[in-house]
């Protein structure tokens, strides 16, 4: 019995000493202020763990090494107005904590000492250290909450940053005036709200190329150097977007993987000539063009397919609308060929003194319906009565406009429902759907109320990626675009007959091989046929135009080619 008293009475003493050593492990402060050096060496070494918060600012501190213990904040940890603090080193422990601020601190250079500290799950601030000049020490932190770096005279890079994964609420990178890229952010996914503003030297966003979503706000702004949005290429996901007051950006490269957005306002920027990095956009709610100083179009914004509401104003240089459509019941297409009708739900077009054509197809569509506030632009698109007259003048109903590839040419068909004083259609050709040129031309019937058919081949389209429009002119010289069409052509397919175009023989491919050889003209009739060829075939007794070869062979194969004879 004593035996068995004896041991209870060692277990309940080991329980006691267990229970002592956790308690005095665990530290709870309402406010504890370490205001000089003899401060922190009077710190409880024992403390593991703080309920509460401790705040470090002192002249004479210099080094943290009696916090050393510390592996859990359950509070906040301010290191603030410690003119002589070389680094956190005695931080070394830190693995958890609620809120970190790290304040005015001159000496720091990085933050080597929080090596451990892989989680903040409240607010982080690292703010006016004037040396501070890189994140080296966060190197294990792999999520965060509210997360700002802003006023660090001296900092060049995020180094330190590259296990950081998510950003719960908001990664606000600001007022960092030597800071010249965001590398070091290589493992960020997804953040709330991410605000890059006044970051002076900032030239594009390089090194949030792993950033790809982005679920309630960005803010891309005052950034005075900024001449690229690139590094956003793999974001797919925004809601609310604020682009604005970027002195030098020319464009939007690097939004070309955005599909949809719900607030997007592009705003202030002086330099910006181009929507080009939106044309995978297809619907926006709210979408805002508003002071851009030298934007004159809207080219880039050919995907777009749905707005719920859309405000076009004080851009003092716009002169079209090209981009958002031609004329009513014309479709458009995307770089990527899809077909992209536009439609709105609520439409400002306001104070673009230059803009005195608003009659496109999206447009006239809401105005012939609606009510929209047109007002402050030049004259004819100055009221919707104004845009109204001008829908109604337009000279080209578009009702289609097609491009295939056939045997390494590229064969356009559109069709007309409608033409009033029309003239000529145009056809432009590029290869990156920026840079144009006119490849031909095709003259307009002129006059109709029916549906007219039109066909124009392109025989040498280029390797790659080819892109195709409509300039459709009218008889006093005013003009819309149409649609663009794509065509890839990922290397030539072999021709079945050369030369191309031809004026007198041509050749026959394998002509042992041809069981049925025929000539098609622009309106479909046969003026050629054999069931065997030799290697030449005359051609120099057929009119000057566009023809079709098509040519059967043994094994079944049939071959069609569209070929110029002059």
């Amino acid at each position: 019995m004593k035996t068995i008293l004896c041991k209870l009475w060692q277990i309940c003493l080991l329980n006691s000493l267990v229970f002592s050593a956790l308690k005095a492990q665990t530290c709870s402060f309402t406010d504890l202020l370490l205001n000089s050096q003899s401060a922190v060496n009077s710190f409880t070494a024992s403390c593991k763990t703080i309920n509460g918060n401790i705040t470090v600012s002192g002249a004479d501190i210099t080094d943290l090494t009696p916090l050393q213990n510390i592996e859990t904040m359950n509070g906040r940890l301010t290191i603030q107005n410690n003119p002589a603090l070389p680094s956190l080193s005695g931080l070394k422990n830190l693995a958890t904590a609620q809120h970190v601020l790290i304040y005015y601190n001159d000496l720091l250079t990085d933050l080597t000492g929080l090596e451990k500290l892989k989680s903040i799950w409240g607010t982080t601030h690292i703010r006016y250290n004037k040396g501070l000049v890189n994140l080296k020490g966060l190197d294990s932190l792999a999520s965060a909450s509210t997360f700002y770096i802003t006023n660090n005279d001296s900092l060049t890079s995020l180094s330190g940053l590259g296990s950081l994964e998510t950003v719960s609420d908001i990664l606000a990178i600001g007022s960092n005036k030597s800071l010249a890229s965001l590398n070091g952010l290589t493992k960020l996914n997804a953040v709330s709200r991410i605000n890059i503003g006044e970051n002076d030297a900032l030239t594009d966003l390089s090194g949030l190329e792993t950033l790809t979503s982005v679920n309630y706000q960005m803010h891309v702004s005052y950034n005075k150097n900024l001449t690229s949005l690139n590094g956003l290429t793999s974001l797919n996901y925004l809601s609310e977007v604020y682009i604005g007051n970027n002195d030098r950006l020319p464009n939007l490269s690097g939004l070309e993987n955005v599909r949809s957005v719900y607030w997007l306002v592009i705003g202030n920027n002086n330099s910006l000539t181009s929507l080009t990095g939106l044309h995978n956009l297809i619907s926006a709610t709210n979408f805002i063009i508003r002071d851009n100083d030298l934007l004159t179009d809207l080219s880039g914004l050919e995907g777009l397919t749905n707005v719920g509401w859309l405000q076009i104003s004080d851009n003092p240089a716009l002169a079209s609308l090209s981009g958002l459509g031609t004329s009513t019941g014309t479709g458009r297409m995307s770089a990527s060929g899809r077909v992209a009708a536009l439609t709105l739900g609520g439409l400002v077009i306001r104070g673009n003194t230059q803009l005195t054509s608003c009659s496109i197809a999206a447009v006239c569509d809401f105005v012939n319906t609606g009510t929209a506030t047109i007002t402050g632009n030049g004259a004819g698109c100055d009221s919707q009565a104004a845009v109204q007259v001008g829908c109604a003048a337009l000279p080209v109903t578009l009702a289609h406009f097609t491009a295939k590839a056939e045997v390494g040419t590229a064969v356009l068909r559109w069709t007309t429902a409608e033409e009033r004083n029309a003239a000529v259609f145009e056809v432009e050709h590029s290869v990156d759907a920026l840079t144009w040129y006119k490849a031909g031309e095709q003259n307009a019937v002129g006059e109709s109320n029916a549906l007219v058919h039109y066909q124009w081949v392109h025989l040498t389209p280029a390797g790659g990626w080819n892109y195709y429009r409509l300039k459709m002119k009218d008889l006093n010289g005013s003009y819309s675009y149409s649609q663009i069409e794509s065509l890839r052509f990922d290397g030539k397919a072999p021709a079945a007959v050369y030369p191309n175009p031809v004026s007198d023989v041509l050749i026959v491919e394998n002509s042992k091989e041809v069981v049925l050889f025929r000539i098609i003209n622009a309106e479909g009739r046969k003026v050629y046929e054999a069931v065997r060829v030799s290697d030449a075939v005359p051609v120099k007794g057929l009119a000057a135009g566009t023809y079709q070869v098509q040519i059967t062979r043994k094994n079944g194969l049939v071959q069609k080619q569209r070929i110029a004879i002059l």
